[in-house]
């Protein structure tokens, strides 16, 4: 392992080991320890107090007149409530090829990336012209709420690079996030006399049955970069005793939207569902339905010019030639490039395969890469030509 990697992996093996699990979320650990760090190598710090012990932080590095670049990523991480990993997932785990750990790929490996890119930025500063700020935020695994904050702060950029697991492609669209929940009335009573109750599990699985047709016909308009929009019931829980019949059952439906997709659409999917549930089946009872994630789609065009300084950065790293892809889940480039009107593009090391799985790793070889690739995209975009923001 040449220094340069070893040093990129001791910290990110420290940045794992602070526990930043969402929920609750509390991420003051890595703020701290990102802060100490930015310092270090001359980037100006500033600390935005999102919810108690949930700042963002901005590392911002001034290399004169030119364009302003952004860099995001998120602090937290996957709740890893329920799954059984091998190695505790905030016990940094080395092996000679990959590092494993409750945010290796996402997004903590972008975030030490990035962190390590701005620091060689530091060392070499000649030909660099305009405005690098680090945006680490909270709140992103919750939909987002720190860079949701960065908007209503009034960020600004000529061009942002999100940091999310793309296996190193370099990716201009996303899908947005569609998430309900949804509870079902019944009326129980005991098994033996089913015929008086009103089974709320039966009316969840006509629901599942229903959400299974709607994702069939979605999967026939599919996105050329991202695929096809796509719904999925996730979680199911219901009833109270094995003898009893349940009067009560909720599940969660996860919606992805594609660029051009609205939740308003979605919404009306939802409402022709249980309106046809209700007309087949008269005693279902729904209740007002509950909004648990809400994130937009988003893609950025071709003449944004963040676009070709990536995908050259990408060719001389990885070599060969790089063409824009899709990243299938959501990230905040939407609420950069919708609310911010920031062009955006999204490139990170990992798998989003890995991302809140039980064992998350990432691959070392992608991670040395992915510091050369921010490295490099920061060199082409701040040439010191005049920016727009």
């Amino acid at each position: 392992m040449t220094e340069s990697r070893g040093r990129t992996v001791q910290r990110l093996m420290a940045c794992i080991a602070l526990p930043s699990p969402t929920p609750p979320g509390e991420v003051g650990a890595v703020a701290d320890w990102i802060e100490e760090w930015a310092i270090s190598f001359g980037a100006r710090v500033e600390r935005q107090e999102v919810e108690p012990d949930k700042d963002n932080v901005l590392a911002t590095m001034d290399f004169g007149p030119g364009p302003t670049l952004v860099f995001n990523s998120h602090m937290d991480v996957n709740n890893p409530a329920g799954q059984v990993w091998q190695h505790p997932p905030f016990e940094p785990f080395l092996t000679e090829d990959r590092l494993y750990g409750l945010g290796a790929c996402d997004a903590k490996g972008s975030l030490v990336a990035m962190l390590c890119a701005m620091e060689r930025l530091a060392e070499r500063r000649e030909g660099l012209g305009g405005k690098l700020t680090l945006t680490a935020v909270m709140g992103e695994e919750a939909g987002g709420i720190g860079s949701f904050h960065l908007v209503r702060q009034g960020i600004q950029a000529d061009g942002a690079v999100v940091g999310e697991p793309t296996g190193l492609q370099v990716a201009v669209a996303h899908k947005g996030t569609y998430m309900r929940k949804i509870a079902f009335r019944g009326r129980a009573v005991h098994s033996g006399s089913a015929h008086l109750g009103i089974n709320a599990i039966h009316h969840a699985a006509l629901f599942c049955v229903e959400c299974e047709a709607l994702n069939r016909r979605l999967a026939e308009a599919p996105h050329p970069l991202l695929g096809p929009a796509t719904a999925a019931v996730t979680m199911i829980s219901g009833g109270t005793r094995q003898n009893t019949i349940p009067g009560r059952a909720e599940l969660i439906v996860d919606r992805r939207l594609l660029p051009g997709e609205t939740h308003a659409k979605a919404d009306e999917e939802l409402a022709a569902i249980l309106s046809e549930l209700k007309r087949r089946v008269p005693e279902l009872d729904v209740e007002p339905v509950e909004v648990i994630v809400a994130t937009i789609p988003s893609q950025t065009q071709e003449g944004a010019a963040i676009l070709p300084a990536a995908l050259a950065a990408a060719d001389e790293v990885l070599g060969g030639e790089r063409h824009p892809a899709g990243f299938s889940a959501g990230c905040d480039m939407s609420k950069l490039a919708e609310l911010a009107g920031i062009p955006t593009i999204i490139v990170g090391p990992g798998s989003l395969t890995e991302a809140h799985a039980p064992d998350e790793f990432v691959d070392l070889d992608q991670l040395d890469k992915a510091v050369c690739i921010y490295e490099r995209i920061a060199r082409k975009f701040l040439t010191g030509k005049e920016g727009t923001s």
